[in-house]
Order: structure tokens, then sequence, then C-alpha cells
């Protein structure tokens, strides 16, 4: 006998269920936040406008264009011709999370 309750394909089924909507939503949130702050190719500007210094909007910037370009590839719009640590990169902005 085993103990505890056992992962069922059921389970499985559920969790590539709910990951890949997720992950969906996430890609499209990203998505709609590079084109809030950067679609009338302004994003400086606009960044600047809202309360960032000009250092902090272009800080902002990279970091929207980070999660942008993964977006982007989920979508199949953009290519990471080299590897890049996207996760290390965003690390600076978990705020201890």
């Amino acid at each position: 006998m085993t103990v505890g309750r056992q992962i069922t394909s059921n389970d499985i089924d559920a969790s590539i269920t709910s990951l890949s909507v997720k992950m969906r939503d996430l890609m499209q949130d990203v998505s709609s936040l590079s084109l809030n702050v950067n679609g009338q190719g302004t994003g400086l500007a606009f960044l600047q406008s809202i309360g960032y210094s000009p250092t902090d909007a272009a800080t902002a910037q990279a970091a929207i264009s980070y999660l942008n370009t993964v977006a982007g590839v989920y979508f199949g719009t953009a290519t990471q011709a080299t590897d890049f640590n996207f996760n290390q990169e965003l690390s600076q902005y978990w705020a201890g999370q």
C-alpha cells in the first residue's frame, strides 16, 4: 500500500490545461502592456509623462521589452537568436518574491 494520493492521468490532464491557459493569459497580458506603453512609438516619453525619471523610464522600457520578447517567441512573432537568461535578467524586479 502506498501512502498519500497517487497522481492520475486526470491530474496530469488538468495540470496541462490549467498551465496552458495561464501561460496564454500571461503572454497576452505582457503583449497588452507592451502595446499600451509602446503602441504609439513614444514609450519613453509616455513613461516619463506618468512620473518616471528618464533613467527609470529606460529601465522600465527595457523590462517590458524583455517580457515582450518572451511573449513574442510564445506567439511565434519573434525569435531569440542567442542564449539569454530572461529569468536572471528579470530577477531584479521580483522584489523578494
